[in-house]
């Protein structure tokens, strides 16, 4: 996914460069439709991973998570502002259905993003994931999260 946005930044300005035409807005749109069009055809013969096309759902799933991402940091900040020895931190291990490394990061990721709940290890079978308390872990909600990361809604 990084190399196709970089290979779209890069040839946008090589186009410039090459044209020696910044100067209207006109010179931008037709410099990004050229390196969009050469990512495009990147794509097509395979120079581009999945990881590339799947990035605009992970966008739509990130910013519909920011509600409860939010809700989820004030209440470890107010359950650490308050010194509260109630929570218990444990190593919970995470069992996968990622087929590639691609999901397996994006759903690590995506736990990690999650306040509380930090992936320190990732392996063939799974991850581990360090939380602050192991009685508010909710796994109908990460199996919930695996299935939109990883599955992207397939049934």
């Amino acid at each position: 996914m990084l190399h196709a946005a970089a290979m779209l930044c890069g040839l946008a300005i090589l186009w410039m460069l090459v044209t020696q035409r910044a100067t209207s807005p006109q010179d931008w749109a037709i410099a990004a439709v050229a390196a969009f069009v050469c990512v495009a055809v990147a794509m097509r013969f395979g120079g581009v991973s999945r990881a590339f096309s799947r990035m605009p759902r992970l966008l739509v799933l990130n910013a519909t998570r920011l509600g409860a991402v939010v809700r989820g940091t004030l209440a470890t900040l107010s359950a650490a502002a308050s010194a509260d020895v109630t929570m218990k931190p444990t190593l919970v291990r995470v069992r996968t259905r990622a087929q590639s490394v691609a999901e397996g990061a994006s759903f690590a990721n995506m736990i990690s993003a999650t306040p509380g709940m930090a992936v320190v290890d990732a392996d063939s079978d799974g991850l581990l994931v360090h939380v602050i308390n192991e009685d508010a872990i909710d796994e109908a909600e990460l199996g919930r999260l695996e299935e939109l990361v990883v599955g992207g809604g397939r049934r």
